[in-house]
């Protein structure tokens, strides 16, 4: 089977969050067919710092949002090039979460 969605990659990215995110208290998995976010849990903040990626029709859209504003949106055509471009963003995320504890 060609992995040609977010839903045919669902094993892939909860395994993603699970390791990157699994010692990160306070966020937010959202898994959809077409839509996936991470996102940190912060009450105080009304956009909080989160990871998407969005599939629409043969586009998945990867987004990166600081805590303040989007930080970067990249659209790629190729769901793997879209899924490594959401891994880095959420090791980016992490390691900005993990930088707000010290």
């Amino acid at each position: 089977m060609i992995n040609t969605s977010i839903e045919s990659n669902r094993r892939r990215v909860e395994g993603l969050y699970q390791s990157i995110f699994s010692d990160i208290p306070n966020t937010n998995f959202i898994f959809k067919a077409d839509y996936v976010a991470i996102s940190h849990v912060d009450l105080s903040n009304s956009d909080p710092a989160l990871v998407e990626i969005i599939q629409e029709e043969k586009i998945f859209k990867v987004s990166y949002w600081d805590g303040y504003s989007l930080a970067e949106i990249i659209y790629e055509e190729d769901i793997i090039k879209a899924l490594k471009l959401f891994k880095r963003f959420a090791r980016k995320l992490s390691k900005n979460l993990k930088k707000s504890w010290d």
